[in-house]
């Protein structure tokens, strides 16, 4: 009977309590549901892949893991897209000890991701990458990626000089099987990158080398493949001595779909809506306080 009195007696709070508590919580799952999992409920659906740029798709995976949610793939995507400053931001998240592979408890594949930014491959493990790291942070990309080359015996300079590209080709044309010899994928895809940017072209240059060696040719198939993938004009990937486009978030977006005209009309439809509810609301009121005087 106590118990039923004091309820009683306390509803009223404990009824705005349980509604401040279920209000937080509804709160907290909005924040994650249309917030920090908002990007990757984008990029993981086939269909709003399909229908976007790469551009716009760096874009969210690059929104989704400075809002903490570094997924499974975004290593890869990191690699091939990612600069420096994303260098950077990797190793400042791996400890001393810890693993950059698929298993880690930092971000996944973050050894990958450096294999492509850098054009280097010293494991999968954080303390040579640390080491790495402290002996080479100061350089450029571009110099990373010359390095990479020159250390597996390729004497070329990035961007590449006219006269070398005949080696940046048999370098794609590798078809190697044996581990030692054979030329890994990011090596491969930095050199594609690097004949992309310098403004490589491929017909002109099959035109004007009609005696290619085998392996020149097999790199200008392998060139072939990567520009139907990774095109200069989609922006992404290009490195400091490339033709910049226009900003990935302004690029090609009309004007009805930007982000501030996107938030001038959605004011001006919801502003006058809840000021006008609220006057009629406030109209009511006083109508009935004045009828019940």
């Amino acid at each position: 009977m106590k118990i039923m009195k004091w309820i009683g007696q306390h509803w009223r709070g404990m009824c705005r309590g349980l509604g401040v508590i279920l209000l937080v919580a509804g709160l907290f799952f909005a924040h994650w549901w249309f917030y920090k999992l908002a990007p990757s409920r984008r990029t993981w659906d086939s269909r709003w892949y399909n229908s976007h740029s790469t551009r716009e798709y760096w874009c969210e995976v690059q929104k989704g893991i400075h809002r903490g949610m570094w997924s499974h793939d975004d290593g890869l995507t990191v690699g091939n897209f990612g600069n420096k400053s994303w260098a950077e931001w990797i190793m400042k998240h791996v400890k001393p000890g810890m693993s950059m592979s698929c298993i880690s408890s930092g971000p996944c594949h973050s050894a990958t991701a450096m294999q492509y930014i850098a054009n280097q491959d010293v494991g999968e493990e954080a303390d040579p990458w640390l080491d790495w790291w402290a002996k080479n942070k100061a350089k450029s990309q571009e110099e990373w990626i010359k390095d990479g080359f020159r250390e597996r015996g390729f004497d070329v300079d990035v961007p590449p000089k006219p006269e070398q590209i005949p080696i940046f080709l048999k370098l794609l044309g590798n078809s190697e099987t044996n581990k030692p010899a054979a030329i890994p994928r990011h090596m491969k895809y930095n050199a594609f990158r690097c004949l992309r940017d310098s403004g490589f072209e491929p017909v002109a240059f099959a035109l004007s080398n009609r005696t290619c060696t085998a392996e020149v040719e097999r790199g200008l198939i392998e060139y072939a493949r990567y520009q139907n993938h990774l095109p200069a004009c989609e922006g992404v990937g290009i490195l400091s001595f490339g033709v910049k486009q226009e900003d990935p978030d302004d690029f090609a977006i009309p004007f009805l779909l930007t982000t501030r005209f996107k938030v001038t009309v959605y004011t001006l439809i919801f502003v006058p809506l809840l000021i006008g509810v609220s006057l009629l609301i406030l109209s009511f009121c006083r109508k009935r306080k004045n009828d019940v005087g």
